[in-house]
């Protein structure tokens, strides 16, 4: 998958989707059209893998600047200039930030490619029928995917199923998210078993299996059930799923909880652990990772040569309320956030200034870009699967089921944590909240948990209480402002998001 990338950048395969300021916008940039592009297997083959080239933007765009930093996990003063990291920490986001017109139109552009080789596969001879069934699978479920990631940014979205002119463009409203999110959950179910369990060429590494299509279907369920359509009965749906995935522990690699926790990090475990990942490789192709960059020291160390962090200060730091919210016997730490290291200085010194670590592999000595790591980014882990389902099973009164503990007493094993009993489901709930504080900490799944179990509002404010700052969210502040250059293409289409 990772050379594939590579040749599809080459070939400039921007019929897939233009990046003018619109997703609306549909004039092709090159010469390649989708009237003479689309004739050969091996055509949608490239455009399939165009479809899974957009998920590169996601580590930073979304579960980092739209997630992470949002989060209490972040502590970000300002620098005395506009930086979207502080919007975005401060809760002061504003229609005019860039990561917000960025991350829109990179989700569209996905949608886009999707919608074209929708449009064209059935056109095209196979030699074999069943992988054709299968990139339909494939590209269905990451436009259901991206329109997730939607959904939960900006809640009412415009949905756009086909390729569209511009014409027809300016026609589409938003969508409501309760709409949004039935289209998601129709093209979901209606691929998940289309697709491998696993993968076994070199070459497929990386893309969409069956479990972990209804593993994310199972946390769209459970999105769902929670803040803010409150559909309750889809914890049913997802109980379903997920009960499913962990019948069939150990049947793939990926279906495993890896014994040691550090084991998950590392370019060279790539593809081994996590049940979908974001696909990267070094080497000046094109296709390296800025997200390892984003928040280390720009002094950390003489290995990583000519390596830097994107911010040119500390004012962005792993705050203090999630290093003293470790138990100190937790292995995860130490795993996740380094607290000392000897900085490339002349002399060096000592460095104590604590930065997220997890996926700044020491091991390299020959990066010589800061935009060209090869560190996968996961989207889904096995142990994801067993806290959503011991969520599942908290739900109701009185003692959390003994499952549920067991779950979450498995979770804490690994990270060599004594076992707890919470007496209450309320109890209970606050012991997972730290679970997924501390075991997906800089991987972006915590704020959205925080968002769906309505825990955001009261856990940010009394973050901002804490750190002295006079500040109170409401639910206002859940979802992102529509981009001020959507807004602008045709005015009146869209309604602003309340509150901005």
């Amino acid at each position: 998958m990772k050379k594939i990338w590579f040749f599809i950048i080459l070939a400039g395969i921007v019929i897939l989707s233009s990046c003018k300021k619109s997703f609306l916008d549909q004039i092709p940039t090159s010469s390649i059209t989708a009237g003479n592009f689309y004739h050969t297997q091996l055509d949608i083959q490239q455009a399939v893998t165009g479809v899974y080239s957009s998920l590169s933007d996601w580590p930073v765009g979304i579960y980092w600047y739209l997630s992470e930093i949002r989060s209490n996990n972040y502590y970000v003063t300002s620098d005395g200039a506009q930086r979207d990291w502080y919007d975005f920490n401060n809760f002061q986001a504003n229609a005019e930030d860039q990561t917000l017109h960025d991350t829109w139109q990179s989700l569209y552009q996905m949608v886009n490619r999707a919608n074209e080789v929708l449009a064209h596969i059935d056109n095209v001879p196979f030699d074999n029928p069943a992988l054709k069934t299968r990139y339909k699978a494939e590209v269905r479920f990451l436009r259901a995917f991206a329109y997730f990631q939607l959904v939960r940014l900006w809640g009412n979205v415009p949905l756009v199923d086909k390729v569209i002119t511009p014409a027809e463009g300016i026609q589409i409203r938003q969508s409501s998210p309760a709409d949004v999110y039935k289209f998601i959950t129709n093209e979901m179910n209606a691929v998940k078993d289309s697709l491998p369990a696993q993968y076994t060429a070199a070459s497929d590494m990386g893309r969409i299996t069956s479990w972990a299509a209804k593993g994310i279907l199972a946390n769209v369920y459970l999105t769902m059930a929670g803040y803010p359509l409150e559909q309750k009965d889809k914890l049913d749906s997802a109980k379903t799923l997920l009960q499913g995935i962990i019948a069939s522990e150990g049947s793939t690699p990926v279906l495993t909880l890896t014994p040691n926790y550090s084991d998950l990090w590392g370019y060279k475990n790539n593809n081994k652990h996590f049940m979908l990942e974001v696909e990267y490789a070094s080497g000046g192709l094109g296709i390296g990772s800025t997200f390892p960059s984003q928040n280390i020291p720009p002094n950390l160390s003489t290995k990583l040569v000519n390596v830097r962090s994107l911010l040119f200060d500390l004012s962005v730091q792993v705050s203090p309320d999630l290093i003293s919210s470790f138990d100190t016997s937790d292995l995860r730490f130490n795993a996740t956030i380094d607290t000392s290291y000897v900085t490339s200085d002349n002399p060096p010194q000592h460095g104590s200034t604590p930065f997220f670590k997890k996926f700044v592999d020491f091991g390299l000595t020959n990066l010589t870009n800061y935009n060209d790591w090869p560190e996968d980014f996961p989207l889904l882990r096995y142990a994801d699967v067993l806290l959503m389902y011991a969520e599942v099973l908290n739900d109701g009164a009185g003692s959390p089921p003994v499952q549920a503990v067991s779950i979450l007493n498995r979770i804490r094993a690994r990270a060599k944590l004594q076992p707890i009993y919470p007496a209450t489901t309320g109890d209970f709930a606050q012991a997972l909240t730290a679970e997924y504080r501390h075991e997906f900490a800089d991987e972006g799944q915590y704020w959205f948990y925080l968002v769906r179990t309505g825990q955001a509002v009261q856990v940010m404010n009394n973050w901002f209480q804490a750190t002295g700052r006079s500040k109170t969210i409401s639910n206002n502040n859940l979802v992102y402002p529509i981009p001020q250059t959507e807004m602008d293409i045709y005015p009146g289409l869209y309604k602003q998001n309340s509150g901005y």
